[in-house]
């Protein structure tokens, strides 16, 4: 690859390239233009953008610079390049399509507050990147998704829904890349493409001028190089101190007992099992946990998930809609126009009462930790139909929705793959509110594992 559209981060970190910005060795300007240069290269094969912004965020750069001379100092964030999925609400940038061919104009808000936050904080908006509809699940028939960057011979899943932005972060078409987690659309793909996935508590931050696909279950998330990089991110957007490693010896996380380690591939459950004996022998206190409402997962989050879609976009323009709806998105909306008021606030009552169940039986504990997806990314051709597709979904979200349901903060980290080449996650979950607690845990367990690789793209 040529040296002009090589990633400006490579090798270093966030912190680091902050550092270099304040000594003069680097500028805003100069890392975004090898950005855009890399999502030239790059992204015509990925696919992972829906619109690159270069004169836009060019021109933020350059601001960016001329505060920074004239002594103004954003935070950690300050001119670092980063992308948002396609549904955020970006000034300047072509309205959201989130993901459809439908006409939803008319729904989509005007920039709203978490944007303005990454905009306070000085980062560089390089573009929008690719979804599946509505964020409805992780794969559309219409439109193949991006490719993941692990492999480049066989067009494997990056997951979803914030596919794009998983891809952008990991082929280094950016430094931080943001998403939204309803039911593990931020760790289901950090798992497949192999960097960290954050997803913060549900209402942590505002969801005005974000596209929403349940009010009750929408989080914000990014991806990041590291927990390191997220823990630097979430503190300087929640105006918080960093939170920094915990000493290892004593943390204690609960291992699942059922439902989280079942039905694993041989390569996930091996790489898993190997990053937990690392940890344990550091001192980690692994302690065996029984977890029966997860069994209602998907009897509660996914009819309720639904039902709000559908009350958003409305009964009759899905119905107009059904000819450029996608298959796997039309199948998964049928049920909610036979959903009753009645069933849908019973749900909404049981969804409560799980949070405080899930909040008691973490009382004792630091966190959960299991894998994060059962398998490693599979072949595109594999989801080819509506029931392959949607059978995969639940699947490989088995282990994120509870998080969603139980109302828990949590994170993907990679771990280093035994008996494979393709990426594998390890979970962490921690209660409502306790990012810092989870970043902290985060960081301590990072630095004690192996450290996976990154793709090899040219």
């Amino acid at each position: 690859m040529n040296d002009l559209a090589a990633d400006p981060l490579a090798g270093s970190s966030i912190a680091q390239f902050g550092a270099r910005l304040r000594r003069g060795e680097i500028t805003s300007e100069r890392a975004t233009g090898l950005y855009l240069a890399r999502i030239a290269a790059l992204d015509p094969g990925l696919e992972a953008f829906t619109h690159v912004a270069s004169e836009q965020a060019l021109e933020t750069a350059r601001g960016v610079d001329r505060l920074l001379a004239g002594g103004v100092d954003l935070g950690p964030l300050m001119g670092v390049p980063v992308a948002v999925k396609d549904l955020y609400t970006v000034a300047g940038m072509p309205q959201s399509r989130v993901g459809s061919r439908l006409d939803v104009s008319d729904l989509v808000e005007p920039e709203g507050t978490f944007i303005r936050k990454l905009k306070r904080a000085g980062c560089v908006i390089l573009g929008k990147t690719r979804m599946t509809e509505f964020a409805f699940g992780l794969v559309n028939l219409n439109q193949k998704p991006p490719r993941n960057p692990w492999d480049t011979k066989v067009h494997r899943m990056p997951g979803g829904s914030s596919s794009g932005s998983a891809v952008a972060l990991a082929a280094g078409m950016c430094a931080l890349a943001f998403g939204s987690d309803t039911g593990g659309s931020v760790r289901q793909p950090a798992a497949l493409c192999g960097v960290c996935g954050f997803k913060a508590t549900a209402g942590r931050w505002s969801l005005d001028g974000v596209f929403p696909l349940s009010h009750s279950f929408d989080s914000i998330g990014f991806f990041s190089r590291s927990a390191e990089e997220a823990a630097i991110a979430y503190a300087a957007l929640s105006n918080e101190p960093p939170s920094s490693s915990k000493p290892i010896r004593g943390i204690k996380l609960g291992r699942p007992a059922n439902h989280y380690f079942d039905d694993l591939t041989a390569t996930v459950r091996q790489s898993v099992e190997s990053a937990l004996t690392v940890l344990e022998k550091a001192g980690v206190e692994l302690v065996p946990i029984e977890i029966p409402e997860v069994r209602e997962t998907n009897e509660i989050i996914v009819p309720i998930m639904a039902a709000e879609l559908l009350a958003h976009l409305g009964r009759e323009r899905v119905q107009a809609g059904q000819g450029v709806l996608d298959p796997i998105v039309r199948s998964r909306l049928q049920g909610a126009f036979a959903l009753t008021a009645v069933d849908y606030i019973r749900q909404l009552h049981r969804a409560n009462a799980l949070r405080g169940i899930a909040r008691k039986r973490m009382q004792w504990l630091d966190g959960w930790i299991s894998p994060t997806t059962f398998s490693t990314a599979v072949a595109v051709d594999e989801c080819a139909t509506v029931e392959t597709a949607i059978a995969w979904t639940h699947k490989s979200t088995r282990n994120t929705r509870p998080g969603n349901l139980f109302g828990q903060c949590g994170i993907s980290i990679p771990v280093k793959p035994v008996g494979t080449d393709l990426p594998v996650g390890i979970q962490l979950m921690c209660a409502p509110g306790c990012e810092a607690t989870l970043l902290s845990i985060s960081q301590s367990i990072e630095e004690l594992l192996p450290k996976p690789g990154r793709p090899h793209l040219m």
